[in-house]
């Protein structure tokens, strides 16, 4: 079975990123995916303290918090969808420290630990129109983490403030159903 692995970015759970990420698992799933979502503002998430454990041994990420369980559920998943809003011009700050927390995915030669072949999604919202041109940039930066394990970016959508938000839902709805 192919699996999804959702991690939410949002601190607010009826939020429009996440609206539009449950519209995505909604086709996702209709596809044939299993889903397993992570709430990154409700674990226990602690920042990299880079011991070069991970790196040395070629092993996931030494600190013993929730991020275990998504490692485990990374290593065997066939899509990864990240989304969070945007807070003063970036990424919230949680999904930060998730994203810095990748960094044991590279073996000692700074080659992939990941298998090849994951499929990455983001969803971002932010109070600005749709096409401001600020921001797709900060979440080009945020997304060549997991490109850079060799995932392959199939889907980003922006919300903006301006956006039709059913327009959105649908668009969402049809990335996941097509993932």
């Amino acid at each position: 079975m192919k699996k999804l692995v959702v991690v939410l970015g949002s601190a607010r759970q009826d939020s429009i990123s996440e609206k539009a990420a449950m519209k995505y698992i909604e086709g996702a799933e209709q596809a044939g995916y299993e889903t397993v979502i992570f709430r990154a503002n409700d674990m226990n998430i602690h920042g990299c303290t880079g011991c070069g454990n991970c790196r040395k041994n070629g092993t996931d990420c030494v600190i013993q918090d929730d991020m275990q369980k998504y490692y485990s559920e990374l290593h065997s998943c066939s899509a990864l969808l990240v989304t969070s809003p945007n807070y003063y011009a970036n990424v919230a700050g949680p999904m930060i420290t998730f994203m810095n927390r990748h960094y044991c995915m590279n073996n000692p030669d700074k080659t992939s630990r990941l298998h090849s072949g994951i499929k990455l999604a983001g969803i971002f919202a932010q109070g600005a129109p749709e096409n401001y041109p600020k921001y797709p940039a900060t979440y080009d930066w945020y997304l060549s983490t997991f490109t850079g394990k060799g995932m392959d970016l199939t889907d980003k959508l922006i919300i903006g403030g301006d956006s039709n938000i059913q327009t959105v839902l649908n668009k969402a709805y049809e990335m996941g159903k097509n993932l």
